[in-house]
């Protein structure tokens, strides 16, 4: 999405995949006990998603105009688009009123999806359709959004793992 609408811009696809790793290296920390054994699958499942999978195909052809959100998220000659359900099924898990950490300015209790704006405006694209494939330039262009490296450090200084996330006790 990031690349069709920014005319393939590296440095655009770069803060892209920058928002985009340190968010994933936080559910991480939240979800998995051990999270550093997940970073090598991580990084790589990233990397080919951003770039060059079906997501990020279907990414483009939504910014380009060539695909419509009506048409759903499994495409002729495609299959499944599967990170469309995965953005929902993510933005639920990390929205519940149930769960909180703590924000790095104000230092008060939010849900976690708060401390992840590319998720929040994927979401609000691809599922809740509030905002056009334009939204997520405006949030990587939001002064306010926290520095990649910040959310990283917040996920691996703070005991985050929440077992209950995945259903264990």
């Amino acid at each position: 999405m990031v690349a069709a609408l920014t005319n393939e811009s590296a440095t655009s696809k770069s803060v892209y995949f920058a928002h985009c790793t340190s968010e994933m290296i936080f559910i991480t920390h939240l979800l998995a006990e051990e999270p550093e054994k997940l970073a090598g699958p991580l990084l790589a499942d990233t990397y080919v998603t951003l770039l060059k999978g079906r997501n990020a195909w279907y990414g483009q052809m939504l910014a380009k105009g060539e695909l419509s959100r009506d048409m759903g998220d499994s495409i002729s000659g495609k299959g499944m688009i599967q990170g469309v359900s995965a953005v929902g099924a993510f933005y639920e898990l990390l929205s519940q009123s149930s769960l909180s950490v703590l924000h790095p300015e104000g230092n008060k209790p939010v849900a976690p999806v708060e401390l992840c704006p590319i998720l929040k405006t994927l979401y609000k694209i691809l599922i809740s359709r509030e905002k056009s494939s334009q939204a997520i330039l405006q949030a990587l262009r939001d002064e306010t959004l926290n520095d990649p490296r910040d959310r990283i450090e917040i996920a691996q200084s703070h005991a985050f793992y929440r077992p209950s996330l995945l259903g264990q006790p």
